[in-house]
């Protein structure tokens, strides 16, 4: 995976956090790539955005429950103790907002992505169709609400453009 394809979601986490989470502008920052191995099962809370087009995959979100509700706490405007349906929805819809940056940002450096809807799992579970997706490259991205890891598992499609 070529850089320009980190760096266009890393950038795009930076941009989110900046305009959406972030009006003390507290610094948000990456810390160094890893590889992996359990991408689905190393975090209490996933979510996961799948990539089609010139670069496919999925784009795999992670963090504590902990994390997610200060998150959540923060787009709500509101306190959460539990992390309900409006809770998960609003975590997804800000995953979704980062990755769909991330493959704007690909455009512009040549690379049509489109990308699916966001699907969060909580407690370990795996769905059986997610089985194969093994290791990905980590980013830790440390944030005012906590440390999240945005995991990519992605591959460029020789056979498109």
């Amino acid at each position: 995976m070529a850089f320009q394809h980190i760096d266009s979601f890393v950038e795009a986490v930076y941009t989110v956090f900046a305009e959406m989470l972030n009006p003390e502008m507290k610094e948000v920052k990456a810390g160094k790539p890893f590889f992996n191995d359990d991408p689905l099962r190393s975090y209490e809370i996933v979510v996961l955005v799948g990539v089609l087009g010139d670069i496919y995959g999925q784009v795999i979100c992670g963090m504590t429950e902990e994390t997610a509700k200060k998150i959540i706490s923060r787009m709500l405007e509101m306190p959460v103790e539990k992390i309900d349906e409006m809770g998960k929805s609003a975590i997804c819809e800000l995953k979704n907002i980062i990755v769909g940056n991330a493959s704007t940002n690909l455009s512009h450096v040549g690379y049509k992505c489109l990308i699916t809807p966001p699907l969060i799992m909580m407690g370990g579970h795996v769905p059986s169709f997610l089985e194969h997706v093994d290791t990905a490259l980590a980013i830790p991205i440390d944030t005012p609400y906590g440390k999240v890891e945005i995991n990519l598992s992605l591959r460029k499609d020789d056979l498109a453009s």
